[in-house]
């Protein structure tokens, strides 16, 4: 039914705020929520989805990008909040947290899946160096996204999730040289590039080529740097990844890589 169709939309993708939503034409979700509620209302209305409408909201980590937000959602328009025990720890003490989480507050445990209408979120383990710091899987009808964004490698849950997976949004937060030739501080270089950091062109690439699959169909390159990054370099280094192990992007699978302000909205069938 076509009111049923899975709808992506990218609201904020980058160290300026982060905020992805998931639905139908009745109701869906959040991940993270980065950015001002007002233009997260703003964006959502665009698409014709108001805020009653919003079940939940997933928190990744307790970074500021990613959680700007949900004090006013959570309290103000009573949207539950759900991150694992150890993130809304982090949000309570985060400097950033104006209206704390008191009645919205919901807790997460990794790896044991929550239903909300036809979605089905399990959270996972992801390496950053936020207080905790996760991903999601998600199913819908037919569907299996993945959502890996601020990781620092590839780890097991990933991998494990992949070969299931139809629709993924990975990392893609740098191009080494323009990280390396760059104006950052040496210090801020480092930790981008540890196993705490971000994940790179490259690194997205190999990953993706080396576990792609006939039913991954949609690939989406998040969290951009603006500073260390394009989103055609982007693309194109990952497109080259795949190519070169015979994928054809654009036809066997897309890729997307996403603005740092709304992106278009998607509806798959």
């Amino acid at each position: 039914m076509i009111m049923d169709k899975l709808r992506f939309f990218s609201i904020g993708s980058g160290s300026s705020g982060n905020c992805y939503y998931f639905g139908n034409s009745m109701y869906g979700i959040l991940i993270d929520a980065g950015i001002s509620s007002k233009t997260i209302r703003r964006e959502l209305k665009q698409i014709g989805v108001d805020f009653s409408q919003i079940m939940g909201i997933f928190i990744t980590h307790d970074h500021h990008d990613h959680i700007k937000s949900i004090g006013t959602l959570g309290e103000r328009f009573h949207i539950p909040v759900y991150a694992t025990a150890k993130t809304h720890d982090g949000i309570d003490h985060s400097y950033g947290m104006t209206q704390k989480l008191s009645m919205s507050k919901r807790f997460l445990e990794n790896g044991v899946e929550m239903k909300i209408g036809d979605f089905n979120i399990s959270s996972f383990p992801v390496s950053h160096d936020g207080t905790d710091n996760g991903g999601f899987f998600i199913r819908y009808m037919d569907h299996r996204i993945i959502v890996a964004t601020d990781l620092g490698y590839v780890n097991e849950p990933i991998y494990n999730y992949i070969p299931q997976s139809d629709i993924v949004i990975l990392e893609a937060n740098y191009d080494l040289e323009m990280l390396k030739n760059g104006k950052y501080p040496y210090y801020l270089k480092q930790r981008i590039l540890s196993d705490t950091g971000h994940l790179g062109n490259r690194e997205a690439g190999m990953f993706l080529a080396e576990n792609w699959h006939p039913e991954l169909k949609h690939i989406y390159l998040c969290h951009l740097s603006n500073d260390n990054n394009h989103p055609e370099l982007a693309k194109k280094t990952v497109e080259k990844c795949m190519n070169d192990k015979g994928i054809r992007t654009g036809s066997d699978v897309d890729v997307v890589p996403l603005k740092r302000s709304a992106s278009d909205l998607v509806v798959f069938d």
